[in-house]
């Protein structure tokens, strides 16, 4: 029985540089290997990573024997091809949200991770978010009674997109799916239900029209329990928005209520044009070592895969939320609600 579960990750970006630094600390973890489009950035990474091999081909990474696991946090619209090229092969795979871009494609890895025996595994960080966990166990506890709303929020700067020609809305589906994901499974994590209706509006409403990306949807879900959401979801905030994201969630309930509020930090850095929160709970660095909910996520994979733990986002949690989001890109279409089988 392995102790150690070596990890190879695909994608030398922010997020892949974020799952090298959470899983070099998270324990019974060794990242051995970094993929990417392009060698330099692979080495970049992989420098900081003792002992990392690096390349640009990921035949390579599937045919190192050392690899266990395998961390897809390239662009989106790659995830599906090399989440299954790797759960084929027989690999524990952790992909970022969105898991993959269509409802198809997410039943063909889960299919995949069933016939492999593997573990799969949807990036819902946010899950693993303490402020987010500890809502959902007083939740379930009982403390606010029935949850029967939530409002949810998730405003980026422009910033995020800008200059990167890979999100628009044809990689990446919009707003809805590149980052509405992450609302759409808190919201039904939260709830304790499926929507069983959504609506949608939409558009291109800030950002350059050559962008090519819808920078701002409004959702409403009715649940199966006959709790109700609405969902706030925008790129085109301004670039002095703190943090570059600000995340909210309130949830009522039939007995009381409760709000997560991402943005109100305990630590503000004043200098320059701006003040600005410094992260000290998503992926923060303390004494130069990543923690938060990204390594508790790390923790959480490793966990599963050695240790036969069930998987808190498995591949089912990440077909909802792409299931969820074409539905509200439909409605935003044909103005018309949409019924969720």
């Amino acid at each position: 029985m392995k102790d150690t579960v070596n990890i190879a990750i695909v994608g030398a970006g922010k997020a892949g540089a974020a799952h090298a630094a959470a899983f070099s600390v998270c324990g019974r973890a060794s990242v051995v290997r970094i993929s990417s489009r392009t060698e330099q950035s692979a080495r970049r990474l992989a420098e900081t990573l003792p002992g990392a091999d690096y390349g640009a081909r990921l035949e390579d990474v599937l045919e190192d024997s050392r690899v266990d696991a395998v961390v897809i946090a390239s662009p989106d619209k790659f995830h599906h091809p090399q989440a299954l090229a790797a759960l084929s092969r027989g690999r524990h795979v952790l992909v970022e949200k969105p898991m993959c871009r269509t409802t198809g494609e997410a039943r063909e890895l889960i299919d995949a991770a069933r016939r492999a025996g593997v573990v799969l595994q949807a990036g819902f960080v946010e899950r693993f978010n303490h402020p987010f966990a500890e809502a959902k166990r007083r939740i379930d506890s009982g403390e606010i009674g029935r949850p029967v709303m939530i409002l949810a929020r998730r405003c980026h700067t422009k910033a995020v997109v800008r200059g990167r020609s890979w999100l628009n809305d044809e990689e990446t589906g919009g707003v809805l799916s590149y980052a509405g994901t992450h609302n759409i499974d808190l919201v039904c994590w939260l709830m304790g239900s499926r929507p069983k209706r959504v609506y949608c509006e939409s558009g291109r409403l800030v950002l350059p029209r050559e962008q090519n990306f819808t920078d701002c949807a409004v959702m409403t879900f009715l649940f199966e329990n006959g709790g109700i959401a609405a969902l706030y979801e925008s790129f085109a905030y301004p670039d002095s928005l703190p943090q570059n994201v600000d995340r909210s969630i309130e949830v009522l309930g039939d007995g009381g209520s409760l709000k997560i509020d991402m943005l109100d930090q305990p630590l503000t850095l004043y200098s320059g044009a701006a003040p600005a929160l410094c992260d000290s709970i998503t992926w923060p660095f303390m004494n130069g070592r990543a923690g938060g909910a990204v390594v508790e996520q790390a923790r959480h994979f490793v966990s599963c895969v050695l240790d036969g733990t069930p998987v808190l986002t498995p591949g089912g949690t990440g077909l909802d939320a792409i299931r969820v989001a074409a539905a509200a890109a439909e409605a935003a279409r044909t103005g018309i609600a949409r019924t969720i089988d």
